[in-house]
């Protein structure tokens, strides 16, 4: 019991070395200039001005919930019917993530879209995955490996109400050497930290042949509620906090050519709370660097590139209270 408080206190980070993972600096903590305290006032009234009038609503119902003529020719083949956890959710064929064939899956296929975003000048990048499903974790994990991910948020319990949100894709710690093994990768369980509303988890992934590993951080958000969205807006943007926290420290210890790995956000179909949570860190980007806060312009951009991101009005509401909690932080700071 002692040693879990002393962890507690130690933060994610700190325990991950004491795991043995990579750890050769800590966060960079970028300064930006400071925002003169009117202009974060006057957005946080009107983004509760639009809530008021029932503007977000009408902005919501606006946004086309998919491509009038998006292509999904490989997510439609017959042999990617039982890699698809729900049939009408599927990859834009331009936007989606190409493995690298394999005699099990010879198109490459998985239900997962890269998402890209310019936001002060930079690119964020993300993937948004639907869950696991048991016969898909070899695919996976596979395009963890070529896609260079070193963070996987995950916005879902594994179960919700007795239904299977996703497959179980890394092992519990303390169990059986805290390993698993999908195709050619082997996952280790190093440690778990639970920070209330959300658990931090330092796994390495092995390419069984070549021998060559590295450490991904998982993120799970526990606290979402069966329906609906969360009521602990202060909690979520903590959960966001950390992601940003990882993304800088994976950031300042990669290879200097390969600092914008994508995010890999996943909820059971990719597309509802994973959208919550990629258009929120990108609207929260926004205000940090005091760009225009247009969030049904960048929903637009995010359904672009996958279909029916951020799935109901309510997400859409959630994520204007989590913009308000925000700002109001900003102010107290």
């Amino acid at each position: 019991m002692k040693k879990r408080v002393e962890l507690k206190k130690m933060g994610p980070l700190k325990v991950a070395a004491l795991n043995g993972l990579t750890l050769s600096r800590l966060p960079l903590h970028e300064g930006g200039k400071e925002k003169p305290e009117t202009s974060n006032d006057e957005r946080c009234k009107e983004l509760q001005q639009r809530m008021e009038q029932g503007m977000v609503f009408q902005e919501y119902e606006q946004v086309a919930k998919r491509r009038p003529a998006g292509d999904c020719s490989i997510a439609q083949l017959p042999e990617s019917g039982e890699r698809n956890r729900f049939q009408d959710v599927l990859p834009y064929d331009d936007t989606r993530v190409e493995l690298v064939p394999s005699k099990e899956n010879n198109t490459g296929y998985i239900n997962a879209s890269h998402i890209r975003i310019m936001v002060g000048g930079d690119e964020w990048r993300y993937i948004a995955s639907q869950g696991p499903l048991s016969n898909t974790c070899q695919d996976f994990w596979q395009m963890v490996w070529e896609q260079g991910v070193a963070i996987i948020a995950m916005v879902t319990a594994e179960e919700e109400g007795g239904r299977e949100k996703s497959f179980r894709y890394w092992p519990r710690l303390g169990s059986h050497h805290n390993t698993v093994t999908y195709g050619h990768f082997k996952i280790t369980t190093r440690f778990r930290m639970d920070s209330g509303c959300y658990a931090t988890t330092g796994l390495t992934i092995k390419h069984v042949l070549t021998g060559q590993e590295h450490t991904v951080w998982h993120l799970q958000y526990t606290d979402w509620p069966d329906h609906g969205c969360p009521e602990d807006f202060k909690g979520f943007l903590s959960y966001l906090e950390e992601i940003q926290s990882v993304r800088r420290h994976t950031n300042s210890t990669s290879d200097p050519k390969n600092t914008n790995l994508p995010v890999l956000v996943h909820c059971s179909a990719g597309v509802g709370r994973s959208g919550v949570v990629i258009l929120s860190e990108v609207m929260i980007a926004c205000l940090e660097h005091n760009e225009m806060l247009d969030i049904p312009t960048v929903l637009n951009m995010l359904r672009q590139q996958r279909m029916m991101m951020v799935q109901t009005i309510s997400q859409y509401s959630f994520i204007y209270k989590v913009l308000i909690q925000f700002l109001r932080n900003s102010r107290l700071i």
